[in-house]
């Protein structure tokens, strides 16, 4: 950083260019991993991940989801 402390506009213009650098480097690998249709081995590691994390949250909102209709159906049971 230019002062120390707090940025200026060419800090943070470089902290957005070097995230844009890394979405598009993203991107293109999961564009890569998941278009074509096979399975790339090994597997683009920020993909794999993303993939995990990805099948991972939709676990939770499965079991979230159950959970929601196992309480719905309780509350009918009850009354």
């Amino acid at each position: 950083m230019s002062n120390g402390e707090t940025p200026d506009l060419r800090d943070l213009w470089h902290e957005v260019n070097q995230a844009r650098l890394d979405i598009a480097e993203l991107r293109g690998m999961l564009k890569m991993h998941f278009a074509d249709g096979q399975h790339h081995y090994p597997p683009c590691k920020p993909a794999a991940d993303l993939q995990k994390t990805m099948l991972s949250a939709m676990g939770a909102a499965v079991l979230a989801l159950i959970a929601a209709i196992g309480n719905i159906i309780m509350e009918f049971v009850r009354r």
